[in-house]
């Protein structure tokens, strides 16, 4: 559970500035933060005595380049690092959810419907982190997070590439005891099919609230992994055949994490979960609160919002704060920048420019002729000279001085972008669409709808038919009711999403979308593929705002 930091806490790491203390462990702490923008993420710091430690410190570095590999819907992605400062450390996309083992401490098992979900989740992030060539080494319920839209693999703590065998010499073997592979165990050697066999040790725990091999000293523990059978007696009958052939002895005989994902594919559709949550309600719930505890503090609030803080002492003086990871000051974060306000901005830079040059010619053209000019150069008041302009049928009462054609154009803000209209377009499964493309083209994503691309749509294994939006960089609305298509809407819906399940936005359901560059689009769903279709795909209609998430 998060914390509230301690003294010995630093307040900022590298810019970033720690919010809660989400955990601690054996390599360091974890810490709640945010991004310049208010996107939180989390932070993994490590302790001083291991960052001192040459070989740890390598080893470390190819973690955190191991994990930058690693992506997937189902993962993690790593954010931002420092491997070579004082104190080392990574930045993750922060989940505001439990732990699966968190979750089964609090709530109980999950219903089979639920594991069966978690299971083929967590297999599917296998995929993403095999095919990246790295081994997690230390799959765990504690390193699986609960989310909204499926579980997600966190904490390549222990992971290493695949071929980096030196790291395990002088019969080093990493990983938590209890979720330990035979092989892993003895010392043998590490390939992918341990995690398997972790998964399997996962499946059993969700469903039962217990490892398969029982608990005790690891020893006792360690010894049962090896030489004894796991105990599947109260293993849901969906799921028990695809536990028992994780967890075989023989690392040949455990199906790949594609086949898992495929072994569950039928138990989904005879296990539906209830209300449309993969979740118990009261883990829904849970996450929720969490989801508007971390938006409460990691909104970025304009600063006039309160007081600036006074300033700290230098560092080494009495009562000053350690300094942060790095040898970096926290900074203050940028605020969002608006496209709008800038182009306003340069045009009235222009616009005084022109003013000024406009006085100077005045005055130089003035210099010839002594009889328009008073003494020190100044225009006597009133006088009338051969240079002076005035517009047509004005009178001095009514000039305008540059400051007020400055005041006047600032309240011209720039004129609403023109539509454009893009009409039929078909998104199929695992593609996504870009506002800015002229036509906007579906392409094939790698990583998931809601990693890449402004639009896109899948049929996502836990969810079902869902579409989506780049969670990292874009917001996007399902509008209601009442609700008219719009700009203006747009502009002033907040219910923010990245992720809308079909089943809540059937034809004729209108969904906003604004990206971080500024573009706003409406996309109007005009149909889905019928059933028995050899492909799956939505049709919809958009409508495109460049530039258009400033008010006109």
């Amino acid at each position: 559970m998060p914390t509230q930091l301690t003294p010995d806490d630093p307040s900022a790491i590298a810019g970033y500035p720690l919010l809660q203390r989400l955990g601690e462990g054996g390599m360091g702490r974890v810490y709640l933060s945010r991004t310049p923008g208010g996107r939180p993420i989390a932070i993994k710091v490590v302790r001083p005595e291991l960052a001192s430690d040459a070989e740890f410190r390598r080893r470390f570095q190819q973690e955190v380049r191991a994990a930058e590999r690693v992506q997937g819907p189902y993962t993690v992605p790593v954010i931002d690092a420092d491997t070579d400062g004082p104190q080392p450390w990574f930045a993750t996309a922060y989940v505001p959810g439990p732990s699966l083992h968190e979750a089964v401490a609090t709530y109980g098992p999950l219903p089979v419907w639920a594991a069966v979900r978690a299971v083929a989740g967590i297999a599917e992030a296998l995929q993403a982190i095999h095919g990246a060539g790295v081994v997690h080494r230390d799959l765990k319920p504690s390193n699986v997070l609960l989310s909204q839209d499926g579980p997600k693999v966190i904490d390549f703590g222990i992971a290493r590439a695949a071929d980096a065998t030196s790291l395990t010499r002088s019969g080093v073997t990493a990983g938590t005891p209890a979720f330990m592979a035979p092989e892993q165990a003895m010392g043998e050697t590490v390939t992918p099919a341990v995690d398997v066999f972790a998964l399997g040790q996962i499946a059993v725990f969700a469903t039962c609230g217990r490892p398969p091999f029982g608990e005790g000293s690891s020893p006792a523990v360690v010894y049962r992994i090896v030489h004894e059978e796991p105990d599947l007696s109260k293993v849901p009958e969906p799921l028990r055949e695809l536990t028992s052939r994780c967890l075989a002895k023989d690392p040949a005989a455990r199906p790949s994490p594609a086949e898992v994902v495929e072994l569950c594919r039928p138990l989904l559709g005879n296990v539906p979960p209830p209300e449309g949550n993969w979740l118990p309600t009261a883990m829904v719930t849970e996450i929720d609160h969490r989801a508007a505890t971390v938006t409460s503090l990691t909104t970025v609030r304009p600063a006039s919002a309160s007081p600036p803080p006074p300033p700290a002492p230098p560092y080494g003086a009495p009562g000053a704060p350690a300094p942060p990871s790095g040898g970096y000051p926290p900074v203050a974060p940028e605020p969002p920048k608006r496209r709008g306000r800038t182009v306003l901005t340069a045009a009235l830079g222009v616009l005084v420019a022109l003013t000024v040059v406009g006085i100077g010619l005045n005055m130089l053209s003035g210099d010839s002729d002594s009889s328009d000019q008073g003494q020190g150069g100044e225009t006597t008041a009133g006088q009338e000279g051969p240079d002076a302009s005035e517009p047509s049928g004005g009178t001095d009462d009514e000039d305008t001085g540059p400051g007020e054609e400055a005041e006047e154009a600032e309240e011209e803000p720039p004129a609403d972008p023109e539509p454009l209209v893009f009409e039929g377009i078909s998104v199929p499964d695992r593609h996504v669409i870009r506002l800015y493309d002229d036509p906007p083209k579906p392409e094939h994503t790698r990583l998931g709808v809601t990693y890449e691309g402004d639009f896109g749509f899948s049929n996502d294994l836990i969810n079902g038919l869902l579409m989506g939006t780049h969670q990292k960089d874009n917001t996007m609305v399902l509008l209601e009711a009442g609700e008219t298509g719009s700009l203006e809407t747009c502009r002033s819906v907040t219910r923010y999403t990245y992720s809308i399940p079909a089943s809540s936005a059937p034809p004729g359901a209108e969904i906003c979308v604004t990206t971080e560059g500024g573009d706003i689009g409406l996309v109007t769903v005009r149909d889905y593929s019928p059933s028995g279709s050899p492909s799956v795909y939505v049709t919809v209609d958009l409508t495109v705002w460049r530039g258009g998430a400033q008010p006109g």
